[in-house]
């Protein structure tokens, strides 16, 4: 720990400390895989080439990314079936009033009529096609997980990857064709299946096989514990805060996100702050400020605590504890543009904090 604010300082001087004990730690957490890339708010694209090379910066295993065809079939990296959430005219970098349908455009008016959006003019590139993608994601280590429709993306993946990659759909006779041409990693979107006919649908395919939701109602313990029983494996898909922690210390196996970062293991923080066994009287609120503002950074906080507590990561970030899922022990990671990481934990009741663990990054 570097800093702690004063504030900090004179209030852990003021609580009672008690010895060190055993307490619950949860050693091993999911694949965190970046939606859509790691993109990042004005600055860094979705779906770019960009946000592949942020992927590998912060440290991400695997990025989803969203394939669709061209009017002159043409693969290219995109989610809307328009372009015009995300893209900008090429000549004056205007708002395109007009909807663009990647569909309905040859790739040629695409790639010289439009660019991507961003705050920084060197990032501003025209719509990448998939190989080029692939090509950097190859470059950079980085797992494809390909959320297509296009038989085609599946076979260059396959051509490119071998069986290093993920197909990833709602539709199940796409993952039917990615399995008949790899043992490739297959990430199904049941819809509302129950877990016992989403394994009854998935059990004849084989190979490394899953299921995918963004249904977090849907996706709890019991549904991981039956997928798991068959072997099978579970992604929650872009799970709004706070429901990631549930999916964190619930048992999912892949986290697809905007904003989860959980890879603290290959980095060394720049700050950090380490507590145990504090008790908290009613009312009382910690808080804790990174010292440094990184452009590029992340923050993990991993928190066991004995009674009810409000924590705040970033200043909007809010989890209640213990979470409807379980007990009091939560682990979180961030990552983050241009901001200065904080921490704050409030307890309108009073609470016994038996271990906390903030660290933040620069990356």
């Amino acid at each position: 720990m570097k800093r702690l604010l004063p504030g900090f300082i004179a209030l852990l001087a003021a609580v009672s400390m008690f010895a060190s004990c055993e307490c619950a730690t949860k050693t091993s957490y999911p694949e965190v895989a970046a939606h859509r890339g790691c993109h990042l708010e004005g600055l860094i694209p979705e779906n770019s080439i960009d946000g592949v090379e942020m992927a590998a910066r912060f440290g991400y295993p695997a990025i989803e990314i969203d394939v669709k065809y061209t009017l002159d079939s043409v693969m290219v990296v995109m989610h809307d079936g328009t372009i015009n959430r995300t893209m900008r005219t090429r000549d004056g970098y205007a708002p395109i009033e007009e909807k663009v349908w990647v569909k309905n455009s040859t790739f040629e008016e695409l790639r010289e009529g439009y660019v991507l959006a961003s705050e920084d003019p060197a990032r501003r590139r025209p719509i990448p096609t998939l190989q080029e993608i692939l090509d950097k994601c190859l470059e950079c280590g980085i797992h494809p997980i390909l959320h297509s429709e296009v038989p085609e993306s599946y076979k260059l993946a396959k051509s490119m990857f071998g069986d290093g990659w993920t197909a990833f759909s709602d539709k199940f006779d796409c993952m039917q064709y990615a399995r008949s041409i790899s043992l490739c990693r297959i990430l199904w979107d049941p819809g509302k299946r129950s877990a016992e006919q989403t394994a009854e649908m998935l059990r004849p395919l084989g190979g490394p096989i899953g299921m995918s939701t963004m249904n977090y109602h849907m996706l709890r313990k019991d549904y991981y514990d039956a997928m798991h029983a068959e072997g099978m494996i579970c992604q929650s898909s872009i799970f709004p805060s706070p429901r990631e922690a549930d999916a964190i210390i619930e048992g999912a196996d892949i986290i697809l996100s905007d904003f989860c970062w959980l890879q603290g293991d290959a980095f060394k923080p720049v700050a950090a702050l380490s507590k145990r066994k504090t008790t908290m009287a009613p009312g009382t609120t910690l808080s804790y400020e990174c010292p440094v503002s990184p452009e590029f950074g992340a923050v993990t906080v991993e928190l066991d605590i004995d009674g009810e507590a409000t924590l705040t990561v970033n200043g909007k970030w809010k989890y209640e504890i213990p979470r409807e899922c379980g007990d009091g022990h939560v682990v979180l990671g961030f990552r983050s543009l241009r901001l200065t990481p904080s921490v704050e934990l409030f307890s309108e009741r009073g609470c016994t904090l038996r271990n906390l663990k903030v660290k933040h990054y620069s990356l």
